[in-house]
């Protein structure tokens, strides 16, 4: 079975720092609840990484990006070779762009 390396790139870890910062106003321990699964959900992607469907946003530049679902989130990432490159992580609500 073929292992993927996750790169995190910073666009991802500022959407994650944001959206962390924004739940720790109401509740500190709900968000770090919430960044530890959002982690855990995108390391997984170390195996079996094409298994997540093209997502929305590369119908107009093809480029081949993938979303993983995780609850109300989708985490946005490419394959290049053996790394997954996650983009963004974007609430389910939020506007489809890149």
């Amino acid at each position: 079975m073929k292992k993927y390396r996750i790169d995190i790139k910073p666009t991802a870890e500022n959407d994650l720092a944001r959206r962390y910062h924004q739940i720790a106003e109401e509740s500190p321990q709900n968000a770090v609840t919430w960044y530890l699964q959002m982690i855990e959900a995108i390391e997984k992607l170390d195996v079996l990484a094409e298994r997540c469907p093209l997502a929305p946003e590369d119908a107009d530049i093809q480029l081949s990006i993938r979303h993983l679902i995780i609850g109300d989130y989708r985490a946005l990432y490419l394959i290049n070779g053996n790394v997954v490159e996650v983009l963004h992580v974007r609430h389910g609500r939020m506007d489809r762009k890149l």
